[in-house]
């Protein structure tokens, strides 16, 4: 499987230029940006291809608890900013927008929001919580192992 997710790394990678060389070459401001917006979407999947042969090809180390406290906070925050443009951009679709185009892109950026919004909660949740490995939760692996569990051994 490691060597799938690395051909499919190179693929989204190429595939993620070629578009950005063919976005060059076109006029039309819509059909530019979707077609960049699409390149760097399959950069990032590029990216995440190349994680997750990481992730099944090695080991990984904890996060400690003053960096996971660092990470939650920035995490916590851009969820917080990723509400705000949910909220923005949910209002100027209700407003409504005459031009297709403009209100085709607003949806598309709400999806985004709404998208990136699940996936930091979800990172939040998900690694920060369980990767950290506290103080606390040493010695209760150090309690768990000891044959004495702290009294005098004999």
């Amino acid at each position: 499987m490691i060597g799938f997710f690395i051909k499919m790394k190179k693929l989204e990678k190429e595939y993620a230029q070629k578009l950005k060389d063919s976005a060059k070459e076109v006029k039309n401001p819509v059909v530019k940006a979707v077609m960049e917006a699409v390149s760097q979407d399959s950069f990032k999947h590029s990216m995440l291809y190349e994680v997750i042969a990481e992730l099944l090809s090695k080991e990984h180390p904890f996060i400690s608890e003053e960096v996971s406290e660092h990470i939650r906070k920035e995490i916590d925050e851009h969820i917080s900013t990723e509400s705000e443009m949910i909220k923005v951009v949910s209002e100027a679709l209700e407003k409504g927008v005459s031009n297709k185009a403009a209100k085709f892109l607003l949806e598309a950026i709400l999806r985004d929001e709404v998208f990136h919004h699940a996936l930091l909660t979800k990172v939040n949740e998900m690694i920060i919580k369980r990767e950290t490995f506290s103080e606390s939760d040493m010695w209760d692996l150090i309690w768990k192992e000891s044959v004495w569990h702290g009294t005098p051994g004999g």
